[in-house]
């Protein structure tokens, strides 16, 4: 089914008819192959993304997001920070994912994903968000989950690691604040 499905896409003017009924399909393997037939058919990303977002299987919303990495604007940015939240803490291809449509885009989705999360970021998704992070709002949560007594030793040298992603005035007061324990 997946081989005939991209294989009609291929039509002249049909790709969207069958990424349509291919993301309909009962298959996690075909609805994730639909997010991919849409791109290399260069139908509008958020669109996609937009339909398949709350997906069950998240084999699919990583496909979902790694269509989004050329996609910028509000939109694109809600639909990542809505798949942000439901990270679990447990995926790392999903983690990996979400840095990757995030790459070019980091400060918009960020933002979006603060929004929507609000006071309750410090979760073991949450926390795995920020550590991949390359935000300037990242640094000073990072030093947060640092500073928090909640954090483990074992856990601290992959918090301060991520500190080496980081550059700026944003660093150097995040830093400054866990050397002052503040």
């Amino acid at each position: 089914k997946a081989r005939a499905l991209w294989l009609l896409s291929k039509i002249e003017g049909r790709a969207a008819y069958y990424v349509r009924l291919a993301s309909g399909h009962s298959n996690e393997d075909i609805r994730a192959m639909s997010v991919r037939i849409a791109r290399q058919s260069g139908l509008p990303g958020v669109e996609i993304a937009s339909s398949l977002k709350d997906d069950e299987s998240p084999q699919v919303r990583r496909e979902v997001l790694i269509s989004l990495r050329f996609e910028s604007g509000v939109a694109a940015d809600t639909i990542w920070a809505q798949l942000a939240m439901k990270h679990d803490g447990n995926d790392r291809w999903y983690l990996e994912a979400l840095g990757i449509a995030a790459d070019l885009h980091w400060e918009g989705r960020f933002t979006a994903w603060l929004k929507l999360v609000g006071n309750d970021w410090n979760t073991p998704g949450g926390r795995d968000i920020i550590w991949r992070s390359r935000s300037k709002k990242a640094p000073a949560l990072l030093a947060k989950i640092l500073l928090n007594s909640d954090t483990t030793e074992d856990q601290q040298p992959r918090y301060l690691r991520a500190f080496d992603y980081h550059d700026g005035p944003e660093k150097e007061a995040a830093l400054e604040a866990i050397l002052l324990g503040m």
